[in-house]
Formats: C-alpha cells, structure tokens, sequence
C-alpha cells in the first residue's frame, strides 16, 4: 500500500483504488464508485490490512454490530456487489470457511 497525500491528508492507495474515509470517497482509476454505507464499511475494514484475512464473524460483527441476526447470505450478497461495483471480482478474495481478503488484482 502506499499513501498519496492529498488536500485534507493522506488518501491511502490500493493499486488503482483509493479510498478516503473523510469523505467516504472510493476511486478506482480516478472515477468515483458510488457504494452503500454497508459496502463502504466492508471495503474500509478489509483494507485495514491488505491481503490479511478477515473472519466472516470479525466482518458481520464490525460492519452489522454484534447483535446482526440476519440471514446468513447477506455478507455474500454485498461481497458480490462490492466486486461487481469496484469493476473486478478479483479484488476481493474468498477464502473458504474462514472470511474474506483485499487483494490488489494485477
């Protein structure tokens, strides 16, 4: 990851993709991605620590709050629009059982 300061800090750089929390601003390519506020908490929590794995539960927990009983599709379901909006499925890897990663696709 590297940082690209910008007017009111720094804006951290994921490859093509930026992501500023101030405004709630993700770019992929310098054009803006429109995300819902449940999608943007996702996106922010994975890129917390690029690449490292974070828990289904950590996830539902952090981005629904710990008392989330809803269905258990619903973290897939924004998963799949988080990868369709940011333009590549690659993106956001799957690791079977265990949760799900940022990943910079090449």
């Amino acid at each position: 990851m590297s940082v690209q300061l910008v007017t009111g800090g720094p804006v951290p750089r994921y490859g093509p993709m930026t992501i500023d929390p101030g405004d709630r601003q993700v770019r992929v390519h310098g054009i803006p991605v429109p995300l819902s506020p449940k999608e943007h908490g996702l996106l922010l929590l994975l890129a917390e620590e690029p690449g490292a794995v974070v828990t289904r539960r950590r996830i539902l927990d952090e981005v629904w709050g710990p008392d989330f009983e809803g269905p258990s599709k619903t973290l897939d379901f924004h998963v799949a629009s988080l990868r369709r909006k940011l333009g590549d499925p690659a993106w956001i890897e799957n690791r079977r059982g265990v949760g799900f990663r940022l990943a910079v696709p090449a």
